[in-house]
């Protein structure tokens, strides 16, 4: 595994998302987290407790008792129709106890809805003073919203904007990532694999893709996940349905993209020339 380190956190490159966990058989799916975790240093896990309505939380609760709490990185997120409410204490509490664990590690709002920004940043501030999170960030925020978050009173404290995209999806390269970096907010990308299956499909079968990730000595999943962390300073999360799998989507992953390559990626998937809303899923 390949690191970074974030206001103080050291972070993997990659991680685990569990949206849809349970769909399949529970015991596997444990057992590839705890793969991960053990074995390729998978430590940081994404849920949400809008997630089967709080059932990824449970199903992971076995698996984070399993471990040194301090060696996992948990996200977690708050839906916006309870944030709205200012139900911000009472569902984190309801996540901790899914969870099994006294802390989230980062504290999401899962996307803007109707929320008030200034009052979402000073109860996720309350959060973290009374131990509950250690950090807070933000889901599925386009560049104007993380404008009006950043001029709010200590919304400089947002840790993370948590962003749809891969190679399919670059639309954030415009201007949204840079505006993050420039303000130290990290990115975190979700679905790096596209964000459905015909879309994973297409691009893992396009010819330029495959034929680039067998001369670079990786699968075509595997490409796809070292494009979203090929600059080392953004994670990307995603979800894998076995080991087997999780080995395949992993391989050689942090082979650096040679610059011909990533220039004939960008002529067949290529990054904006203008600015495009945020796509979310």
């Amino acid at each position: 595994m390949e690191y970074l380190t974030h206001r103080g956190e050291k972070l993997p490159l990659i991680g685990f998302g569990t949206y849809r966990l349970g769909e399949r058989e529970p015991a596997e799916e444990a057992d590839t987290l705890r793969y991960g975790i053990e074995k390729l240093g998978m430590t940081l896990i994404d849920t949400a407790e809008m997630y089967g309505s709080g059932l990824s939380e449970e199903l992971l609760r076995p698996v984070i008792k399993g471990y040194d709490r301090s060696l996992l990185f948990i996200i977690d997120k708050i839906l916006p129709e309870n944030a709205e409410k200012g139900l911000y204490r009472e569902c984190c509490q309801r996540s901790l106890e899914r969870l099994g664990t006294d802390c989230i590690d980062l504290y999401l709002l899962h996307w803007r809805g109707g929320v008030d920004m200034q009052d979402m940043v000073d109860n996720m501030e309350i959060l973290v003073r009374d131990g509950l999170i250690r950090h807070w960030g933000v889901s599925n925020f386009d560049t104007h919203e993380m404008e009006e978050l950043l001029a709010c009173k200590n919304g400089a404290n947002c840790f993370c904007d948590q962003i749809l995209y891969n190679l399919t999806e670059r639309g954030a390269e415009y201007d949204l990532i840079p505006l993050c970096r420039e303000h130290d907010v990290l990115v975190i990308a979700y679905s790096p694999l596209c964000n459905c299956c015909s879309a994973r499909m297409a691009a893992a079968g396009d010819e330029v893709v495959k034929a680039m990730a067998e001369r670079e000595g990786k699968t075509p999943e595997s490409l796809m996940l070292s494009f979203a962390v090929r600059q080392r300073d953004m994670v990307t999360i995603f979800k894998t349905s076995g080991i087997p799998h999780l080995l395949w989507d992993m391989q050689n992953v942090f082979l650096p993209i040679p610059e011909g390559d990533m220039a004939a990626l960008s002529a067949r998937f290529a990054p904006p020339e203008k600015k495009y809303p945020l796509e979310k899923i």
